[in-house]
């Protein structure tokens, strides 16, 4: 076993924690329009949202423009 193995023991005892940071509003609206964009038909788009916890509407916001 190396120092680069997933299995060596590690330096750090402490377990790593899980990712639990809820994305924010203008993450989720990407997210919507990835899928969108990515899904076969309005039904495949609408079960890969439910199944991701999305909502359509999430994609609808238009961010606002960046002052000049």
């Amino acid at each position: 076993m190396n120092a680069f193995s997933p299995t060596a023991p590690s330096q750090n005892p402490r377990p790593v924690l899980p990712y639990t940071e809820e994305p924010d509003p203008e993450q989720r609206r990407r997210a919507v329009r990835a899928v969108a964009s990515a899904a076969a038909d309005a039904e495949d788009c609408a079960e890969l949202l439910d199944a991701l916890g999305l909502a359509p509407e999430e994609g609808r916001h238009v961010p606002s423009q960046r002052g000049r």
